[in-house]
Order: C-alpha cells, then structure tokens, then sequence
C-alpha cells in the first residue's frame, strides 16, 4: 500500500497548511458517509465543508480502523488452483473517474478542473475512494475503470474528446489528478485508488481499446509506419467511400468487396492515400506537418459500408500489417499505398501476411505494464474487431505470464461466438443484455434471461451500456430496479452495473451512432446537463435525487441473497428455469439449487401493471435433492417481510405481483 499511503500522509499534511483557510466548497449531502459534523447544511441538498478536513475525515474512516491502524486487506491470495474463477463471483461496476465525482464545488456553474479554490469540479481518484463504501453496500466487489488514458480533441465538438482519442497508453490522464494532494503525480494517485480498491475487496478491470487512438498522438515520430497517410491538401475529399451496388450498412464482408473495390468513390479514396513521411520528430505537432509536408494521419470511421456516418477527425486506426490483405484485386494491391478504408478496418475479417511485430508486441507488452506499474485483475477488450485474430490471442497470452488469476473480457455483443472467445483464451464476453434488456414489451428480457444459462462462457448481465439509452429514460424508475436486481440472479451471467445507475440517470453516456437521439432530450430543456452526455461533456451524476438511497437499499438484500446462494448461482447446472402458463406471461424465473435448501427467484416484467402469475413446479421439484416441507417468502423488492407461500392443488405456486416486483422464496425440507 506504498501508494495509498504516501497520497493520505500528503492529505494529511496539506490538511495542517490551509487548516485556517476559509472555503465554501459545496459537496451532495450523499457523499457526507460518516457523518463529518462541521459541515454546513443548504438548500440544494448540499453542504459547505473544509475540503482537506473533509476528505481526511472521510479517507480515515474508509481505510482505517476504529484505533486509527490500517485495516487488512480483505483480497483474499487466489490458490494456483482457482486460477480465474473469481470472475464468477463477480458482481461488476462500470465507473468513469472523471464524471463519478464531478461536482460544481465553487458553485460557479461550471465545471472545471481548477475551480475557484484552484482545485478539481471534475472527479478524481482521490474522490473516487469516496464511492467505494456505496459501491460496496451495493454488493459491487469489481471495478470496470474506463478512460483513464490521456486523451486529444482535435475537432470533436463536445467538452472532451471520444474515449478512444487516446495519446499514450502508458501515462495517465493529469486531469484525474486531484489538487489536494499535489506531490503525487496522476499515475501515483491512480495506484493509490487501485490500492484503496484492493484494501477493501474490490478487484478492478481496465478497459482497454488498443485498436484505435488519437490522430495526435506520441507514437506517429517515432513510428509512422504504423499509420496510414493521406494527403493533407485533400482533407475535404476524404470521407467513407461509397459503393451504389451494395445496400446501406453493409459489411465488409468478402462477398461484398468485388462490388466494393469496383467503385468510382472507393478508387479515388484509395488515391489519396501516401507512403509514410520521414524526418517528423522536427516538428512539434500534426498541424505542422501539414503545413510543412502535406501529409496527415488517416481519419478513422465505421467499418460498414454505406453507413452515412462522417469519419471521426479526432481518432485513427493503427496500420497492423506491412501489406494488403488477399482480398483486394491485385491491380490495386499492386499500385495502392497502404490505405485505410471499411475492409482495411476489420483486420479480424481480412487479416494480411506481414504483421507490423513492433506494434504488436508493444500493444501486448502494455498488458503486462498494466499489472506491474497499477496493479489492475483484468483487461475488457473494447472494440477486438479492430485487432486480428492473432494478435486477440497474443494478448490473451501475454496477459496470463505474471499472473494466472489475471481474467480477460471482450466486447462482443453476439453470443454465438462465446466459443471461439473461449478457444482465444478470453473468460467472458460483454453480451447484448444491454440492448436486449430494455425491451421487456417484446420479450427480449425473457429470450435474454433464459437463454444466458446455455451460453458457452460468462456474460454480463446488464440492462445498459456506455452507448445505449439509459433503462430509466425507457421505462423510469420501476424497470431499472427490476433489471438490475434480477441481472444478479441470472444464471451464467455477471450482474453489470453503469455508473449513475443508483441515481436512476436518464441521459445516455455516449448515444452510439446508430442510437435514437430523442433520448439526449430525457432531461427538461431547464436542466444544465439537457443534451449532454457523461462520456464526453461536463457532467454530473444526480447525487441529489431524494431517489438515490432506494437502489442501494435494495442490493445491499438482494446482494446478500446472492452471497448466501452463490455456490448454486454461480453454477449453471445448479440452475433450473422456471416456467408460467404461457411463454407470453410476464414471468420470468429460477430455482437455484443446494443440498439443503433451494431459492426461487421470481420477477414480474410489467413495470406498469400488476400481474397475477402461475409458476409451475413440476420441472422443478423432481430436481430437488430434498423433500420440499415448507416455502417462504423471504425477501421482495416492494415487501421486505417473510410471508409463507401456499401451492394450489396442481402443485403451482400463484402469487400476485406489484409493477416490476421481485420476489426471493426459499425451499426448505423437513
């Protein structure tokens, strides 16, 4: 804990220099945990605190015990033998440092990162140690860390730049650096948060995106070879070439590039493209070697064809191979300059013959740097389509030389190829709960839910995702407590939370491409955040909804049903699906099965409408290894009592269910 030490020593110490100092630093009174009593109370839900006191205040009641020692670290040393079977047990939360903590402290209506008091609105690893006490309540034992890479905005027309837009995978953005503690730098601070998560029994996964980064970034003088480059002169030519003989949205598929290729668009895209420049470490930036040399590195955009979508100005693709992959006809493969285009993109559809191996070891070796330098448990790979098969595998290699334990999640929205992520040497799949989920009217829920348990590896159960509509925009409040209370029930599946969830936030994060832009309207036009998004504006979570204590609430039971159960629900075979009088009913349930008891897990997905429900036992009491005595209800999301459960005379359990209600009934013996 050499990190996490030294940041609350500092703390400390700039706690005693500006102890007579006098600020009005605002914080949601949600965030006073441990009840710091100097704070002054205000209108808006607020209150006005020292902010050195404050954060020492509450860091030593997180870290320290009652005689003021540090507490034990409550990770348990993985056997050789589990290897990664923690992943299991993992109950995740998706958190973004920069928005978790964000809050308007000087009160000045903006947020910034050197406010009125020259310290942070915007969050930070300090203030994120804060959110762990919550997060645990919530029965959350893992971290998913996203942007933590710094990041450059070229033309991007939002406060901050795409999450991809990254310079440097090896540094840490100094904008998560909090002020309060100077002398540790962005990275130290980061392995002080990493640490403090570690101290308390969180394990935490990195997000990481190695397919694409910032078009200025801190590789191209080095290495220009590993990008593509185009005239600078013809930056208002360049888009995503066209192709009038296939349809819109069209993969780049091999079937579709004979028509492809034969394109007037596609040919002159292709022309535009250069041999890589040399002499660039002379020049301070891109611009300037526009101006100088009139070449410039090659936008990225969407990999289908016919999309519609501008190409990102502020991103690009990495050159992965020295050549063109087979499928191109070989006048143009003979003749083209390396060039980037929808079929160059998906290097795991067209891989070519000469790997640029400095690249690839060096996107792998970042793996490993990961481990040694921050101390993270795993790695989700975003965007692998963006990455060939072969160096997908590599990583997943490189990843596991240090650490067995170490687990690795990609992002694939298709569950069909849960196999061939198993057969590369992934452990899970990010799935397509998140878009499924929502879409309780059609079923899509049910399809989800029963169909998780016959998947060939875990994933996430999630009702939403950085780039979809937030749950509570669709159905309010009712649904995104059903979802995710049920999603730690599901079997196969890792309940997947998105930071903001417990504020029930309705703004979408980053709305994909492809999403509906009605929901960057979900707040009133009088709201400060009305059409801004968390992962590229300035934003912040509703910490003071009055709402906000109900979801946690919630999963601190919930999660605790979980942990008494975790054996069976942990294990597929243990499960057994329950089924109502018809597919179309709003029920959808599962026994989890122990020697000596058994938890059925009950949900109604009418968030409007109170339902009536049949369960049908007959499936599931030959399965029993016990004879059922008694059933009892033990616990339900709108009634926390226990209340014994009666069967009728087919042996069905009818029970009446509120909106969105969830029900726990425990299956005894004698």
């Amino acid at each position: 804990m050499n990190y996490l030490k030294r940041l609350y020593e500092e703390l400390e110490k700039q706690c005693r220099s500006h102890a007579k100092e006098i600020y009005n630093y605002a914080i949601p009174q949600s965030w006073n945990l441990y009840g710091y009593r100097p704070a002054k109370s205000i209108r808006s839900r607020e209150l006005l605190v020292h902010p050195y006191e404050f954060y020492l205040f509450t860091l030593r009641n997180i870290l320290k015990d009652a005689d003021g020692n540090w507490k034990q670290p409550q990770l348990t040393k993985e056997k050789p033998s589990d290897k990664r079977d923690w992943l299991k047990h993992a109950s995740v939360y998706s958190l973004m440092v920069r928005t978790a903590t964000a809050w308007d402290h000087d009160r000045d209506d903006r947020l910034v990162s050197d406010n009125l008091y020259h310290l942070n609105d915007n969050g930070t690893f300090l203030k994120s140690i804060l959110l762990l006490p919550l997060l645990k309540r919530m029965g959350v034992n893992t971290l998913l860390l996203h942007q933590i890479f710094p990041l450059c905005k070229t033309q991007n027309a939002h406060d901050y730049p795409v999450k991809e837009a990254v310079t440097d995978f090896r540094s840490i953005d100094p904008l998560l650096q909090d002020k309060l503690v100077k002398k540790l730098d962005a990275k130290e601070q980061c392995a002080a948060f990493l640490e403090a998560c570690h101290l308390l029994g969180f394990r935490v996964i990195l997000e990481y995106c190695p397919g694409k980064l910032a078009r200025e970034n801190s590789y191209y003088k080095e290495h220009p070879e590993w990008f593509f480059w185009f005239d600078s002169d013809q930056q208002n030519a360049y888009h995503p070439p066209r192709c009038n003989a296939l349809p819109q949205n069209t993969l780049p598929f091999t079937y579709a590039l004979k028509d492809f290729y034969r394109s007037e668009d596609v040919q002159q895209h292709i022309a535009l493209f250069q041999e890589a420049p040399d002499g660039l470490h002379e020049f301070e930036s891109l611009r300037e070697i526009e101006l100088d040399l009139h070449t410039t590195i090659a936008p990225s955009m969407v990999d289908q064809i016919n999309a519609a979508i501008p190409a990102e100005q502020d991103t690009t693709i990495w050159r992965m191979y020295e050549d063109i992959h087979a499928q191109i006809p070989r006048d143009i493969r003979a003749q083209a300059k390396p060039y980037l285009m929808q079929d160059i993109i998906r290097y795991d559809l067209h891989p070519a013959r000469k790997p640029m191996t400095a690249l690839w070891d060096y996107l792998c070796e970042n793996i490993c740097w990961y481990q040694q330098e921050l101390g993270i448990d795993g790695i989700f790979l975003e965007k692998p389509y963006l990455l060939p098969e072969k160096l997908q595998r590599a990583m997943a290699k490189a990843a596991r030389k240090q650490r067995k334990s170490f687990v690795m999640i990609a992002e694939d929205t298709v569950s069909d190829n849960s196999p061939l992520w198993l057969s590369k040497g992934y452990d899970a799949i990010s799935g397509s709960g998140a878009y499924e989920e929502s879409d309780v009217w059609n079923f899509k829920f049910h399809s989800f839910s029963y169909r998780l348990k016959g998947n060939a590896c875990l994933m996430f159960a999630a009702c939403e995702s950085y780039d979809s509509r937030r749950i509570a925009s669709v159905e309010g409040n009712t649904a995104a407590i059903m979802l995710t209370v049920m999603n730690q029930f599901l079997p196969n599946g890792i309940p997947f939370m998105m930071n903001g969830v417990e504020s029930f936030e309705v703004q979408p994060m980053q709305l994909s491409e492809y999403g509906d832009s009605k929901y960057l309207n979900a707040l009133p036009k009088e709201d400060p955040r009305h059409r801004r998004q968390a992962y590229l504006d300035e934003y912040w979570f509703d910490y003071r909804n009055p709402n906000l204590p109900v979801l946690p609430a919630l999963l601190e039971k919930t999660s605790a049903i979980r942990k008494a159960y975790e054996e069976a629900v942990t294990d597929p075979n243990a499960c057994i699906p329950v089924w109502f009088d018809s597919p179309r009913d709003y029920g959808i349930g599962f026994t989890y099965i122990m020697e000596d008891r058994a938890l059925l897990v009950v949900c109604n997905t009418n968030v409007h409408d109170s339902v009536l429900l049949h369960i049908h036992t007959e499936n599931m009491i030959c399965e029993l290894p016990f004879t059922l005595a008694s059933l009892q209800q033990i616990f339900s999301t709108k009634d926390p009592f226990t209340h014994d459960i009666m069967m009728d005379s087919f042996q069905n359990i009818p029970l009446e269910f509120d909106p969105g209600e969830v029900k726990f009934i425990e299956l005894k013996p004698e």
